[in-house]
């Protein structure tokens, strides 16, 4: 079936094992839209997924068809024509028994134009499935930098995986937007920040996290404010917080000082994300914070659990 109104989009998403609602909540986040049973995301939004962590492509849908044949007449009919063009194919599941390659070839031939395996111009995706095959311009991919920034040259045991806070600031935040992490340790979400084009800001109380955050994000390139201070005392308007709450804050061994900090971030944003292992729900809601969700995040034995929040108003 042509597709003939407004543009449509189909992404892909991958989905690593146990993490099926960390990935639906970044491609609703970018999308507007869920992931059906293939991880697959139909929307009307156009989105640079270069800074996604789980999206891995977004691509314009020309076609729908329930076969090869279906789909070949299709792109015949309406001329579909690109120079230096290539075909990627996509199968959902991966077992799924289907030759790759033969469907490329056959997509292929029924597009006008002249191809070009090695260095494409245009590439036009198939995602195939047993009942159905997606056709479409690929605009754009996850650059997947997350995996560069785990390799940074300072990092801590409890350093937050890169990837997730990749996540973490698409949740919380867009281009252009003034980001704070009060307690930014070694800057994995402050690096995750300044390469999506988010403005971020960094605070910690411990001179030599200053100081890595600063080389860190030196070492890419990148640019961000990190300021040595208490997440007690920081002022200021942001467009949201985001961060890892320290493993060596208790609520219950030091909880004035832990409130005082949940306390003092309320005012710095409208809306805010907080990654612990311990459950914030009591603390946050009596500080008056509204929870809008909270995501788990199993790795091993340990879950984490994002808070995410917006401010009540007064």
């Amino acid at each position: 079936m042509a597709l003939q109104a407004n543009p449509t989009y189909f992404y892909l998403a991958a989905i690593p094992d146990r993490l099926t609602e960390l990935v639906t909540a970044e491609c609703i986040k970018l999308t507007g839209s869920t992931l059906n049973m293939h991880g697959i995301t139909i929307s009307e939004e156009c989105v640079d997924v270069r800074r996604s962590a789980y999206l891995k492509s977004c691509s314009e849908l020309l076609f729908e068809a329930s076969s090869l044949s279906e789909l070949c007449a299709e792109i015949r009919s309406t001329g579909l024509h690109a120079d230096e063009f290539r075909v990627s194919v996509v199968k959902k599941p991966r077992g799924l028994k289907v030759n790759s390659m033969e469907l490329a070839r056959d997509i292929g031939s029924a597009i006008g134009g002249s191809a070009n395996l090695s260095q494409p111009q245009v590439t036009f995706l198939a995602v195939v499935t047993a009942e159905q095959i997606w056709f479409g311009r690929c605009l754009s991919k996850s650059d997947n930098a997350w995996l560069a920034h785990d390799q940074r040259p300072y990092v801590t045991s409890s350093s937050l995986p890169s990837r997730l806070a990749r996540v973490l600031v698409n949740l919380m935040a867009r281009p252009g937007d003034l980001l704070l992490d009060p307690c930014c340790g070694t800057g994995t979400i402050v690096m995750s920040a300044a390469h999506s084009g988010i403005r971020a800001v960094g605070y910690d109380n411990n001179p030599r996290m200053v100081g890595a955050t600063t080389k860190n994000l030196q070492h890419f390139g990148l640019t961000a404010d990190v300021v040595l201070g208490d997440a007690r005392q920081i002022s200021g308007q942001f467009d949201a917080v985001a961060t890892d709450l320290p493993y060596g804050i208790n609520l219950n061994k030091d909880k004035l000082q832990d409130l005082e900090i949940l306390a003092n971030l309320r005012a710095c944003a409208p809306k805010a994300a907080f990654i612990d292992l311990r459950d914030l729900t009591k603390p946050l809601t009596d500080l008056g914070y509204q929870i809008e969700s909270v995501i788990p995040v199993p790795k091993l034995s340990i879950v984490r659990r994002i808070f995410i929040t917006s401010v009540l108003e007064a």
